[in-house]
């Protein structure tokens, strides 16, 4: 196919802005060798590709959809959920596979190949509700044969005639179904041999797992039936687990939906899990001025604010595992917290001291409704283990982490020395000696001591004068209340 083919492509935009070169989630390696691997898969093939929501299967396909045209494959994509409104996708795979190589191959519509494949695609549609609303043009089918009158003329008569006429029908359909498998395979070769194409043909279909159950079920069924055929290969995008749920839901919550999925298959991928810090890397925060914002704590080498954000955020939306989509949410009520915060008393000088860790943490506890959010005070300070504890270094955990934070924005109850000497009880942030406890092993790690370092520097800095305010709990509950507005 030349580069003429990647314009008329219906999606021939995507060739700009959607490619593995450009992929902020570091899939290129991936999508290469899928690819790879669909290349060498001619007999007919169909795979699901399985990625939980909002993971970026959606941004996955395209990508995978403008590489393979760079292979001079001829790619179809098919956004199931965008055709959820029809009731017959053999309407919606049929249309959009005929006309989307018809626009990559120009002239291909009058080969005689595909006026048969057309022809037996109208012979399979013949006598069902959509084709005879007019969801199946004349041009796509080259059938006048379709409409409505030829549905009356179908369901008319006396009953002998009737049941006749499914019979018919019901034979025409098993027929249609073979012509249509051997004429898309003669296809496939006509495209190799007069159109340079290289083989296989890629389906892509996604949001499957967005679509009506029963309609989701269809569409795989017409898939296996209709058009598994030697020189296609179909890519089914699809979150397994939300497709099983949806299957359930027409066959009852017994029935074994995952092994019912398995016979639509071939073979399953995973999309990986997305690399959370690189696609972190690509944010900006130009729009934010951080001359009156002082941020902590410091665990890692950073060398901005930005980047203290870029390494904060990932570490912990790693802990609480957030989805891509949650990330952007994230990182949107992140900056208006920080421009919100920059603008405060703007007539009283010095730095506003933020605890950013306590800041990200108090704004995915708000949205994901956990506990410690209603239940922290500005005297109580209540946390939850994060559902992926993993280790930053070893001896400094997420749940170190989010302790930590919390604990130097909470003002808890301890015996301290007046000064006169003598003890009593006050609310305060942790005291020097709790500082030490918290570094003064032996084998304590460089990120463990920085971690805890800061966090106490932030503290005596802001005290040691009454310009510098300090955000404790309280505060920064009402700016994340505000920001969580945004959705």
């Amino acid at each position: 196919m030349s580069n003429q083919a990647y314009k008329n492509a219906k999606y021939g935009s995507w060739m700009q802005d959607y490619t593995f070169d450009n992929c902020k989630l570091d899939r290129k390696q991936y999508g290469e060798f899928l690819a790879n691997y669909l290349n060498g898969e001619l007999d007919g093939f169909v795979l699901n590709l399985n990625g939980a929501w909002g993971t970026g299967k959606t941004e996955f396909l395209k990508r995978l959809y403008t590489h393979l045209q760079t292979q001079k494959h001829p790619v179809v994509y098919i956004d199931a959920w965008e055709s959820d409104f029809s009731k017959d996708p053999l309407t919606v795979v049929a249309s959009e596979l005929l006309n989307q190589l018809e626009a990559l191959n120009d002239g291909i519509g009058n080969d005689e190949t595909m006026t048969a494949v057309k022809s037996f695609v109208g012979r399979a549609l013949k006598g069902t509700a959509v084709a005879s609303a007019g969801f199946i043009s004349h041009k796509l089918l080259g059938d006048a044969g379709i409409g409505m009158e030829g549905i009356k003329t179908f369901v008319e008569g006396d009953q002998d005639n009737y049941v006749d006429n499914l019979k018919d029908h019901y034979s025409n359909q098993v027929e249609a179904i073979a012509n249509i498998r051997e004429k898309l395979s003669v296809l496939a070769e006509v495209l190799e041999q007069n159109y340079d194409a290289k083989l296989p043909v890629i389906v892509l279909v996604d949001e499957l797992d967005r679509c009506r159950p029963s309609y989701a079920i269809e569409m795989l069924e017409i898939i296996k039936h209709f058009f598994t055929t030697k020189n296609f290969v179909f890519v089914i995008g699809n979150d397994t687990e939300q497709l099983s749920c949806s299957i359930k839901a027409v066959y009852g919550i017994d029935f074994d939906s995952k092994q019912y999925l398995k016979r639509f298959f071939n073979r399953q991928a995973a999309l990986p899990a997305p690399d959370i810090h690189k696609y972190i890397e690509t944010k900006h925060l130009e729009i934010i001025s951080f001359d009156n914002i002082h941020l902590f704590p410091i665990y890692g080498h950073v060398t901005s604010e930005i980047d203290l954000i870029r390494r904060t955020m990932a570490d912990i939306a790693k802990g609480y595992d957030l989805k891509i989509r949650d990330l952007d949410q994230l990182w949107a009520k992140v900056k208006s917290c920080l421009a919100h915060i920059n603008a405060s008393n703007p007539d009283k000088p010095g730095k506003h001291y933020v605890n950013i860790c306590a800041l990200i943490i108090g704004l995915i506890e708000q949205d994901k409704g956990y506990r410690a959010f209603s239940e922290r005070t500005k005297h109580q300070c209540a946390h939850e283990i994060p559902p992926n504890n993993f280790s930053i270094e070893d001896d400094l955990t997420i749940n170190d982490l989010v302790k930590g934070s919390m604990r130097y924005v909470v003002k808890s109850l301890e015996n301290i020395r007046d000064p006169y000497g003598d003890w009593t009880q006050t609310h305060v942030l942790p005291t020097y000696i709790s500082y030490k406890q918290e570094v003064q092993t032996t084998n304590c790690s460089d990120v463990r001591r920085n971690f805890f370092n800061t966090l106490n520097d932030a503290k005596q800095n802001a005290e040691q004068t009454t310009t510098r305010k300090y955000w404790l709990w309280e505060d920064l509950k009402k700016v994340i209340e505000l920001a969580g507005h945004i959705e």
